[in-house]
């Protein structure tokens, strides 16, 4: 998942939420966190303004003139400037902010009372307004039930409206916020992630029932495979069996290895071989399966092991073709350098 935004977008083409209930006044209502609605609906209000893309539109509409310029400028000169200038140099930005916020402020009235109005027919021709009921008309029907599905788990999940307005008004007009714009965006990605693993481990408990007999066929194989002399089955269920012992370094996490392997499935099909292709591979010792990452910082440069991985450890519920979910693979590997 993107870290920046939940729903960025280059130009507010698809903002969304219900507004139904709000009046044509701008100001924003007052914040009230009481509740973890209110808390995600003022963050997607601040996260919308601030990363998805709605400042950046207003700005490029001529609706409101960027204060982020002035503020680089301004923190530069803050960062270089002693002691006795930096106290007077933040007086002078905060009044520049001040005078620019308030040169945005009409248009930017104007914009809000047209978004808040947006399921509402109005036949005024302000520019700003009409840019508002454009796109409020468009978030009610587009991005809202994403939102609601991403992040909250159910299109029918409701967004409080007037936390939602509080976070993206106030952050509009460049005023204090509730939540800060960095804390709005990791709460949204937090939630978004926790929904997309509960949607995950759904689906994987429905694929575990569709492909119960890979999974018994794999727990039956390790049962047995565990009980052969040479076999040792560490605490996460990988198993090994040590083919060569070699004298070298271990690798570690950060380690870049190169190897030569060869992978069945528990039935002998091939699925991947760098023997068979005549060339070894090189990766970080993370960037593989967790068996394997697990393996390689147990084996000495020059080793050759006989792996035996549990599909928890392996590729899990993900379908590569030949490697049907819940597969327990087996792979020939041999540790030939920790290239430095």
């Amino acid at each position: 998942m993107n870290k920046k935004s939940f729903f960025a977008t280059a130009l507010v083409a698809v903002f969304a939420i219900a507004l139904t209930s709000c009046n044509g006044s701008s100001s924003a209502p007052a914040a009230s966190l009481k509740s973890d609605i209110d808390s995600i609906s003022y963050a997607y209000g601040v996260n919308l303004a601030d990363q998805g893309g709605l400042m950046q539109f207003l700005e490029q509409s001529g609706i409101m003139e960027s204060a982020s310029n002035v503020e680089y400028d301004y923190q530069m000169k803050i960062a270089a400037a002693d002691s006795t200038d930096k106290p007077l140099l933040q007086k002078e930005l905060a009044k520049k902010i001040d005078s620019l916020n308030k040169a945005n402020a009409p248009k930017l009235d104007a914009f809000i009372k047209g978004l808040k109005q947006a399921m509402k027919n109005s036949s005024e021709a302000d520019d700003a307004y009409t840019q508002g009921l454009s796109i409020g008309h468009q978030i009610s029907k587009s991005m809202m039930p994403q939102f609601a599905q991403g992040v909250l788990g159910s299109e029918d999940a409701k967004v409080n409206n007037d936390q939602f307005l509080s976070g993206l008004i106030s952050s509009l007009k460049n005023q204090s916020t509730a939540i800060s714009k960095m804390d709005a965006n990791m709460l949204i990605q937090t939630k978004a992630e926790e929904m997309q693993a509960k949607a995950q481990a759904s689906k994987d408990e429905e694929l575990k029932v569709q492909y119960a007999d890979n999974v018994k066929e794999g727990e039956t194989f390790l049962a047995e495979n565990g009980k052969k002399e040479g076999v040792v089955t560490l605490p996460s269920g990988l198993q090994y069996e040590i083919i060569k012992e070699g004298k070298g370094e271990t690798p570690t996490e950060s380690s870049q290895v190169k190897v030569h392997y060869h992978g069945t499935l528990i039935d002998g099909t091939v699925f991947d071989s760098s023997v068979d292709r005549g060339e070894p591979t090189q990766f970080g010792v993370t960037q593989v399966i967790a068996g394997w990452t697990e393996a390689l910082q147990l084996m000495p440069v020059g080793s050759k092991w006989k792996l035996y991985i549990p599909q928890d450890l392996a590729y899990g519920s993900r379908d590569t073709g030949t490697i049907k979910p819940f597969s327990t693979l087996i792979f020939d590997v041999e540790l030939l350098e920790i290239v430095k």
